[in-house]
């Protein structure tokens, strides 16, 4: 979609096309995946030798001699999680997703169930991210509502001048409504804009954290640490960077 955004010349991505390909593009599929998610959440315990998985849709005891070993999941998504092979070879047929599957992990070692050694990649990946959580700087309030305000502002003051000479020239002209639905307009254009770009972040962090991880598994953390670091450290950066570069084509 960022893509398509840079590249669009006729017709342009007007900021209503653009709301409306992020909410059936991204805000949907991402709602649809919550809702799964949530409709499927389960406790997972290890009690007297038996596995028990227990959800509101779905319920499972399955006896740990049964189970050969666990397998993390290589791919991440819709996060790090694991899978149980039973003695047959089978799959066990359902897979878990866990934030952290240390702790599962070690209670399924101690019924005699293989699982994959300390430092394997997966699990250093999962181990990183959660010993590494996002700072308010780096959640959606701060990278999107309040950083828009910088572009937005920007963009607005300059509209104003050009087109009516002064910052209050379209109140004066046309009233309060008509000035406060320009600024709204150009805080939403300069939002959207940012969750592509955020998003671009975010998916470029993950992916260079995962590679890396496979690696040097041993350096995850601090591949985390560095990671979200820089990337949040050069998100923000970028933003009057673009600004200057979108006035200066102009």
């Amino acid at each position: 979609m960022l893509v398509a955004l840079l590249r669009a010349s006729d017709p342009p991505l007007t900021p209503a096309v653009l709301a409306r390909a992020l909410f059936a593009l991204a805000l949907l599929p991402e709602l649809c995946a919550r809702l799964v998610l949530r409709a499927f959440v389960a406790t997972c315990r290890v009690e007297a030798g038996v596995l028990h998985i227990e959800g509101a849709l779905r319920r499972f005891e399955v006896p740990c001699r049964t189970l050969d070993r666990a397998v993390l999941l290589r791919l991440p998504l819709p996060s790090p999680g694991l899978s149980l092979v039973l003695r047959s070879g089978a799959p066990l047929g359902v897979a878990l997703a866990v934030a952290d599957p240390a702790a599962l992990l070690a209670a399924l070692a101690s019924a005699g169930v293989a699982t994959p050694p300390e430092h394997d990649a997966p699990r250093e990946f999962a181990a990183a991210r959660t010993a590494c959580p996002r700072r308010w700087w780096d959640g959606a309030v701060a990278k999107i509502v309040l950083a828009s305000l910088v572009p937005g502002t920007v963009a607005f003051y300059a509209h104003q001048h050009i087109a009516f000479g002064a910052l209050l020239g379209e109140y004066y002209l046309m009233g309060l409504r008509a000035w406060l639905a320009s600024a709204g307009g150009y805080w939403l254009t300069s939002a959207l804009y940012l969750v592509l770009w955020a998003g671009c972040f975010r998916l470029g962090l993950e992916t260079l954290a995962w590679l890396g991880t496979f690696a040097a598994p041993l350096r995850a953390a601090t591949l985390r640490r560095a990671g979200e670091r820089s990337a949040v450290t050069l998100y923000y950066a970028s933003i009057p960077l673009l600004l200057a570069l979108r006035f200066l084509a102009d």
